[in-house]
């Protein structure tokens, strides 16, 4: 009897304690939301919340980064700005893996992709002492941390099939949210006016320009292309088909004219891929044809525009900064003028009035970074395509639609950049990094990809 009451006395006290840790933390809690406003104390609790599962899982963190850049929630909520979330999530994600690998004495550096992304923001630092704005350099250097973090946390974590599946599943969910995001920026009056054309893709942050919106728009519609065909769930069809079309929808409301080349690229590629040529050939011809002659006037007049650039200010403009990043790199051959330095000082180096960006990746890089810096850059493009190839030739769905999406999102994107300044954004290295994982996994257990 007496053995009896001592384990019901026992079985009592943990629930006592139990009971007693939730009444001090709700008092706590009341306490704190008297004395603080409770959006503060909500935001908190929300953020250890994530940082707790970001910290156990970094592979959550690495794709809620990518979510993050491409909904955009600051342009919806500015407020969100002075919190620095993407920071957040790059440095939560990558402390877990950090610790992670370190409990288990696994390398911390892996992957061609890793390595050269390390590289090329060495070659960022090395720019900061003979940069023409020291201190602008070194802040772009730092801020470009977050994207190294992401790209080696993406790379580093994504360890089993179903999170690779995944993560080349959300870039196609992403490109329907982009194109909806701004063709609803277009509906809802959110535009930029050129000349007497309303273009959308209008944003107060990330992909703030309609020109950048149109060639991710782009690069995407390759990727929900072949998922169409080759993802074995038949449901998921009908968010590529709707990805499509209103990718394409959206390329048009944008106004850009980098845009629409990089639209007539991406048909003659695909027609190129294509197994039957002539049924390629009319549906090319019958998708321009209806984009065409369904877009505004000022949209055609916008394009045709192309062929008498002399006569454009904005064009011609675009020349004068082109020439300004060429004498740039003239200036500094090895490493350029500094990270993040060429909208301050390319009207000294023979550009335009006032503070504008090269509108070209890659002689951005170059009068910014010098050679150092350029051939970093496009080694990553170019073996992200060699790779990209290699996993179109898989007899795995996955590493199929992953491979030939990319090779030719890539492609097109690498056209589309001549006119854009596009170097330092996330989307291009986050695919890249489901390439590279793919074809470092291919040979390991095949089957499991299957």
């Amino acid at each position: 009897m007496l053995e009896h009451v001592e384990h019901i006395a026992t079985a009592r006290r943990p629930t006592f304690l139990v009971w007693a840790i939730v009444a001090g933390v709700g008092v706590g809690l009341g306490v704190i939301l008297l004395l603080i406003p409770a959006a503060y104390v909500f935001g908190a609790l929300l953020a250890a919340v994530f940082a707790g599962a970001f910290l156990h899982n970094p592979f959550w963190g690495a794709m809620t980064f990518v979510a993050f850049y491409y909904i955009r929630p600051i342009d919806y909520i500015p407020a969100l700005g002075m919190l620095r979330l993407p920071l957040f999530i790059a440095s939560v994600s990558a402390t877990g893996l950090v610790v992670r690998h370190l409990l288990s004495r696994e390398r911390l550096v892996e992957g061609w992709l890793v390595k050269l992304f390390i590289a090329w923001w060495a070659v960022m630092w090395l720019s900061v002492p003979l940069a023409t704005w020291r201190g602008n350099a070194l802040s772009h250097a730092m801020d470009f941390a977050k994207t190294v973090a992401m790209i080696w946390v993406i790379y580093m974590a994504m360890r089993t099939p179903r999170q690779l599946t995944f993560a080349v599943r959300m870039h196609a969910w992403m490109a329907l949210w982009l194109a909806g995001a701004t063709i609803y920026s277009y509906k809802t009056g959110q535009v930029v006016t050129s000349g007497e054309l309303q273009r959308a893709g209008v944003g107060s942050g990330m992909l703030g320009d309609p020109n950048d919106t149109a060639a991710y728009l782009l690069m995407l519609f390759p990727l929900s292309y072949y998922l169409f065909f080759l993802d074995p769930k038949k449901w998921l069809k009908a968010v590529y088909a709707s990805a499509m079309a209103l990718s394409l929808m959206a390329v048009v409301l944008t106004g850009s004219r980098g845009g629409f080349l990089g639209f007539v690229f991406l048909l003659f590629i695909l027609w190129l891929q294509s197994r039957r040529k002539v049924l390629g050939l009319f549906v090319g011809l019958a998708v321009f044809s209806a984009l065409w002659f369904t877009a505004p006037s000022a949209y055609r007049e916008r394009i045709t525009g192309i062929t008498r650039y002399q006569e454009d200010e904005s064009a011609m403009a675009r020349v004068y900064l082109r020439q300004a990043a060429i004498q740039m790199f003239k200036h500094n051959p090895l490493v350029g003028v500094g990270i993040g330095n060429f909208s301050d000082f390319q009207s000294q180096y023979g550009g335009t009035v006032g503070s504008r960006t090269a509108h070209n990746m890659y002689l951005l890089v170059l009068g910014e970074l010098g050679a150092l810096g350029f051939l970093v850059f496009m080694a990553i493009l170019f073996r992200g395509l060699r790779e990209s190839r290699q996993l179109a030739g898989s007899d795995v769905w996955l590493f199929r639609a992953l491979g030939m999406g990319a090779f030719v999102g890539i492609l097109d994107l690498m056209v589309t950049g001549y006119f854009l300044s596009i170097t330092y954004y996330p989307y291009q290295y986050a695919l890249v990094a489901c390439v590279a994982r793919a074809a470092s996994r291919g040979d390991e257990e095949k089957g499991d990809w299957s």
